[in-house]
């Protein structure tokens, strides 16, 4: 604030000085110029009334009485007025006013002798030219006063003009002194301004940075207790609390890493956390168990069969959750074949960056093994009840066609609802079998280029008589040049059937099912042939509708008979089309049933269930 003081009172010192003397060079020029003004007229009027004077005299001389009097006294006059206006100007020539008093002395002199001139009686030839001798001189030495005066008067001029470029002189040395005051009030300024504020500003950056890359014991000093000794201060006090925040934070961040580090542990199915680059990062005790046995405790990628999971993961961006033992990977540990589910999962900042990949081996060679069992055991028992069943419904076929004698009706009856629950049993029994089919290992598709209508038509006319038998009609639409499709008929015919029958079942009488054919996508945006049937019936709630395409799972509430295997076949099939199948149901107005077929499969063989 000093040094901006200093150099404001010298700026301010400058422009006053400068206003000052440029007022007083305008008021000495406008002197000087105001003066050689009055005086060259005092002159001119000096010089025309002499000469005026002296033609009036001429003119007496020769007989023009009054008016050359007249004339005398106007020339005596405008003589008079421009000595009385010199006399009163301001003389700056010393000399001046000596000249004036010898002009106003030789004046009235003359002045005195031209009356006498004028008064006399006899004009005598010695007379007349006595007296104008006289005043012919008085009139030269008049003359040559005025001429004198004229030249004091020019000398007077130029010496204020030499005055005026003195003070000019004079002016621009003192502003060029003070100039150099200002520059060296602001080069004083600046300087203290360097050391007082970009001094500290430097040491406060420096601190800044030391501080960013986390040496938080780094002060600045308070050297002053201005604006920079409070921003210094209030730094310090950041940093303490940053450090006291940094060392709550560690103890907290170390002991969440160990809880993190003992749940992990105590996982017993192997868990391995990878970074961005896709190396391993992190594994628990089962991991490392895992990777010892198989030989890779030592490198940094996962077995190959994992890691190109992982990769594909990364580059689609979803999660690779698994729930079909199709999806198991097998390792041969200790002479055995061992099976693990592979759940891949990314991790994500709060802003949805992928920092890395959390990889769960799922042990499932247990659940595998009696899985195997549970379908062997389905697929046994249901071939050895097939052939009995199929005896006894025969029987009861014979019996209600009358063909061994004749019933009444409560038999007749009896032997009806016989043959219905037989024909029941036997398509469950097929279901079973199918199912267990399925679930045995890849089975080869028999695929075949089939157009979108054809698919539906022929869906339509198997099921036509079913609709006609409970009144539903059934309804087709199918959207114009649809690409073909590579499908097992047989096996995307019982798919249709299904969805057919399940439509029927809940639609009311003389309601409608629309097949549907058109264009669609997959939930990876693949294109894809989109193919529904669409009911009126009750509909199915949110929290049902993830479960129906489940072994066995019926709807609480529905009256409907059905084992609950149709739809889980179904979807068996369609995965092993590489499609996808689904629900879109809102209760009280009816469910649409879907599944979606690529235009191009990535293999022809049916998955593992």
């Amino acid at each position: 604030m000093l040094g901006l003081a200093c150099l404001l009172i010298v700026v301010l010192a400058m422009g006053l000085y400068s206003i000052n003397q440029c007022s007083e060079l305008g008021k000495s020029i406008q002197k000087i110029s105001r003066d050689y003004d009055q005086a060259g007229r005092n002159l001119q009027e000096m010089k025309k009334g002499g000469a005026a004077m002296t033609s009036a005299l001429l003119s007496l001389a020769i007989g023009d009485g009054e008016e050359s009097r007249s004339a005398f006294e106007t020339g005596e006059k405008n003589f008079q007025e421009a000595l009385d206006s010199e006399k009163k100007r301001s003389l700056d020539e010393p000399n001046e006013a000596a000249l004036i008093e010898k002009l106003s002395g030789a004046f009235e002199s003359y002045r005195a002798g031209a009356h006498a001139f004028l008064q006399l009686s006899e004009k005598t030839d010695t007379t007349w030219r006595a007296e104008a001798n006289k005043l012919g001189k008085e009139t030269t030495m008049i003359l040559d006063l005025v001429d004198q005066l004229s030249t004091a008067h020019e000398k007077a001029l130029t010496k204020g003009g030499k005055n005026s470029a003195a003070d000019i002189n004079r002016t621009i040395r003192l502003l060029t002194l003070m100039m150099i005051i200002a520059l060296a009030a602001f080069l004083a300024a600046f300087f203290g301004l360097s050391h007082g504020l970009l001094n500290p500003l430097r040491s406060l950056t420096a601190s800044i940075k030391e501080v960013g890359e986390g040496n938080l014991d780094q002060t600045v000093p308070v050297l002053s207790k201005d604006e920079l000794g409070l921003l210094a201060g209030s730094f310090n006090r950041m940093a303490a609390q940053l450090k006291v925040y940094k060392t709550n934070t560690s103890v907290e961040l170390l002991r969440l890493n160990e809880t993190i580090r003992a749940t992990l542990a105590s996982f017993p199915d192997p868990v391995f956390v990878l970074n961005s680059e896709g190396a391993v990062q992190f594994r628990n005790p089962a991991a490392d168990q895992l990777a010892v046995k198989l030989l890779f405790a030592g490198v940094t990628r996962l077995p190959a069969q994992v890691d190109a999971k992982v990769e594909e993961v990364r580059a689609s961006g979803v999660d690779y959750l698994p729930t079909a033992f199709k999806d198991a990977v097998k390792f041969f540990i200790d002479g055995q074949d061992r099976y693990f589910l592979p759940r891949i999962v990314l991790l994500r900042t709060e802003q949805g960056k992928t920092f890395g990949v959390a990889v769960i081996l799922e042990n499932v060679t247990r659940m595998l093994l009696l899985d195997d069992v549970k379908s062997n055991m389905i697929a046994t028992v249901s071939h050895e009840l097939k052939t009995p069943l199929t005896s006894v419904r025969m029987a009861l076929y014979l019996l209600f066609e009358k063909t061994v004698g004749g019933l009444n009706k409560k038999q007749t009856e009896l032997v009806a609802a016989a043959r219905e629950d037989a024909d029941r049993l036997l398509k469950t029994l097929n279901d079973l079998l199918d199912l267990a089919k399925l679930e045995q290992g890849p089975t080869p598709l028999e695929l075949k280029n089939v157009t979108p209508r054809e698919i539906v038509e022929t869906a339509e006319r198997s099921m036509r008589e079913v609709a006609h038998a409970a009144s539903v009609t059934l309804k087709i639409t199918v959207a114009p040049n649809l690409p073909n499709v590579q499908i097992d008929p047989q096996r995307i015919a019982y798919v249709f059937a299904n969805l057919i029958t399940n439509a029927v079942k809940f639609s009311p009488t003389g309601g409608e099912v629309l097949l549907r054919a058109e264009l669609g996508q997959t939930r990876s945006f693949k294109p894809c042939v989109r193919f529904s049937v669409s009911d009126q019936g009750p509909g199915v709630t949110p929290e049902h509708q993830e479960h129906v395409f489940e072994r066995f799972y019926r709807v609480p509430g529905t009256n409907k008979s059905g084992a609950g295997l149709g739809l889980s076949i179904a979807r068996e099939i369609v995965v092993a089309h590489q499609g996808e199948i689904g629900v879109i149901s809102e209760p009280g107005r009816g469910s649409e049933f879907f599944f979606v077929l690529p235009l191009v499969l990535e293999t022809k063989i049916v998955g593992t269930g």
